[in-house]
């Protein structure tokens, strides 16, 4: 079965590459620009993993991984920023995210990440 998966950012290179990496790697993918946007699209339609990032515009990312955990269906969410505190890895865990990427790890690190969830 092929994984759905929301990309959040609200800059376009980086949804750009990281949906294109992921389609390239067999997933089904669908991107927002923000968080208003993504969450429209979560309460329509079932996805396996959001990956969003954590400063955005609007809703940022620490408030749509608290709406997303409230969906009764709720995806599995990987937070992802350029501007990481050394506590983030620990506070997404804490607020119900499934992982914590840096950016400058991004697309390797989220690939891995996925890999390891389609093992369990």
């Amino acid at each position: 079965m092929i994984q759905k998966i929301l990309i959040v950012d609200d800059e376009y290179l980086i949804r750009w590459a990281l949906a294109q990496a992921l389609s390239e790697a067999g997933y089904e993918v669908s991107a927002a620009e923000d968080g208003w946007k993504a969450l429209e699209m979560a309460q329509k339609e079932c996805f396996d993993f959001v990956v969003t990032d954590l400063f955005m515009p609007g809703l940022d990312g620490w408030k749509l991984l608290e709406k997303l955990c409230r969906l009764p269906a709720p995806p599995r969410v990987i937070v992802m920023t350029a501007h990481g505190e050394e506590d983030y890895p620990k506070t997404v865990k804490e607020r119900g995210g499934w992982a914590y990427v840096e950016k400058s790890c991004l697309i390797d690190g989220v690939k891995e990440t996925l890999r390891k969830a389609a093992a369990r």
